[in-house]
């Protein structure tokens, strides 16, 4: 099988971070033929290292090209669907960053769009690919603990621990946010995408929302809860503001507690030792990769669809309209997605 062709649009953080060096493993899969980016400097810098390629400015330019099979799209969060969607439109597949859209509606125009063009979408939520959330849902669903009655999850702490000046959070589109809730829908949504991977899809969420800077979006702290059809609650502080001391995340059942260590889960119940589960170390992007290049090859879809991706953005949707409204709201998704 030839290697896919590929054209990128946007070489920022996350293409330098994150996707360039692990497709560089991946070279019998995913070949790039063409770039583009607004930046004359970060054109100039794949041209360098890409020099058989086409480098643009242009994003309808680089669609135009006939030889490009699938398109990445690595762009600020308010561009990532009309660009995936042009794309789509083009006839080209689509490999694109979290989240999916701004809204549902934007969203489901994309869903909808993909399946009418017969185009393959993948959005890349690594959360999604993590054994981490696999081994806690396997224990809590084990019954070790009981049932299960609550989780509490306490999530503070920089967007970006990278050392200045490249990092996230000085990326212009970031200050000035062009999309809701600030922080918690960037950087945020993979803690929304490992929760609903381990408990489901809540059915109401309640939030409060506060702001403490002048940047950086809406919030700098939102706090959640959630309920879900089983009667269990969960709860999440979220802030890339407030310091990260005392974090934590416990589930709660009836019959014992986890506590979720960085490295480990700690099982305890009522009379009896500590029950130590190591988890091994993981390295999540490499594995969403992965998981793609599989797609492509079986032509099967991934673990983290574009509904699932769709239902992480509605969630985050409804807790927006909580927190405007001041109401609890319920999270509509389809059955069959609530069920997976």
């Amino acid at each position: 099988m030839a290697p896919i062709r590929v054209g990128v649009i946007g070489t920022g953080l996350i293409w330098i971070r994150t996707h360039r060096p692990l497709l560089a493993t991946l070279r019998d899969v995913f070949q790039p033929v063409a770039f583009c980016d607004v930046s004359a400097e970060r054109r100039a810098a794949v041209a360098h290292d890409f020099p058989d390629a086409q480098v643009v400015s242009d994003y309808q330019s680089l669609l135009q090209i006939p030889e490009i099979e699938t398109v990445m799209i690595f762009t600020p969060i308010a561009l990532n669907a009309p660009i995936a969607m042009a794309a789509l439109q083009a006839g080209k597949n689509v490999i694109m960053e979290k989240p999916i859209a701004r809204s549902t509606v934007e969203g489901r125009a994309l869903v909808d769009m993909a399946m009418q063009h017969q185009r393959r979408l993948f959005v890349t939520e690594q959360m999604g690919y993590r054994k981490a959330e696999e081994q806690l849902a396997e224990v809590i669903n084990s019954g070790e603990i009981g049932d299960l009655v609550m989780w509490e999850r306490v999530a503070h702490g920089d967007l970006d621990t990278a050392p200045p000046p490249i990092r996230y959070e000085t990326t212009p589109w970031r200050k000035s946010a062009d999309f809701p809730l600030g922080t918690l829908f960037d950087g945020g949504i993979h803690q929304i995408a490992g929760l609903t991977k381990v408990f489901g899809v809540p059915e109401t969420v309640f939030a409060t929302g506060r702001k403490l800077r002048p940047e950086y979006g809406e919030y700098d702290h939102v706090a959640m809860t959630f309920q879900y059809g089983n009667g269990a609650v969960g709860l999440l502080s979220h802030s890339t503001y407030l310091p990260a001391v005392q974090n934590h995340f416990h589930v709660y059942g009836s019959r014992g507690v986890i506590a979720v260590e960085s490295n480990r889960l700690v099982v305890n119940k009522p009379d009896q030792p500590q029950r130590m589960i190591e988890q091994p170390v993981e390295q999540s992007y490499a594995a969403m990769w992965q998981a793609f290049a599989r797609a492509v090859r079986d032509d099967h879809p991934p673990y983290y669809t574009p509904e699932r991706a769709l239902t992480d953005v509605a969630i985050l949707e409804m807790v927006d309209r909580s927190i405007k409204k001041g109401t609890p709201q319920h999270v509509d998704v389809p059955q069959s997605v609530r069920e997976v």
